[in-house]
């Protein structure tokens, strides 16, 4: 179907959209920012993309995309890297508001050991390709940047909770339930073994990806307030 890659942005974005009136987080008035931390923060991400698609470390399905591209990129592929860091910082201001009276200092230690111990467990699975080395070196960046912090203490529990909706949408795009995958993998440029269908390398992407938009939603809004 060539909707299929189309259809699970939008259907990510639904309940992000629909929740943000309730009474209580009011997302709504953060749209902007967080729709330009997306912006700003999928610039060097479709960079990235861009160039893994070209050199063949990662394409895309054909029979799953409606085959509008932008560059060598699905508009798909495009609009990911916008409506996923909205949805999930959607997810970060729902738990600003409900632990706002918890430090959750234990958990923070926790997560900043679990992330560097992830990164050299993939690392010895097996032969490391370029897509493993690259989340290494970016994850480790962004947890720096991160762990500097002082007023971000909410961020690792919003990236654990994200992880929910990820596994959901991630295994759906690598042939979860689809006869082929909708995003495909060269296994030269990865490490061996998945779980379920999901690249091992992918958690670190995902944590790239979101806790960086989280960062740079946070110092907008502060700014703008």
């Amino acid at each position: 179907m060539k909707w299929t890659y189309f259809f699970i942005d939008f259907a990510t974005l639904f309940f992000p959209i629909v929740l943000s009136f309730e009474s209580k987080v009011h997302y709504f008035k953060s749209w902007k920012n967080a729709f330009l931390s997306a912006l700003i923060i999928a610039i060097p991400f479709l960079i990235w993309d861009s160039l893994f698609t070209e050199w063949g470390f990662w394409g895309f399905n054909e029979d799953y995309i409606t085959g509008i591209k932008v560059f060598n990129l699905p508009i798909e592929e495009i609009l990911f890297f916008i409506i996923i860091p909205f949805a999930c910082t959607f997810i970060y201001e729902v738990v600003k508001y409900y632990f706002r009276k918890y430090q959750l200092t234990l958990l923070n230690r926790i997560f900043f050991f679990a992330i560097p111990l992830y990164a050299i467990l993939i690392s010895t699975f097996g032969e490391t390709g370029y897509y493993t080395l690259s989340v290494i070196i970016t994850s480790s960046i962004v947890l720096s940047w991160l762990i500097l912090q002082k007023d971000y203490s909410k961020i690792p529990l919003a990236f654990i909770i994200s992880l929910l909706p990820f596994f959901i949408m991630n295994g759906v795009l690598t042939g979860a339930i689809t006869d082929e995958p909708v995003v495909w993998y060269n296994e030269a440029q990865k490490v061996a073994g998945r779980i379920g269908t999901i690249p091992y390398e992918d958690i670190l992407y995902s944590f790239t990806l979101l806790v960086s938009n989280m960062l740079l939603f946070e110092f907008i809004q502060k700014r703008s307030a």
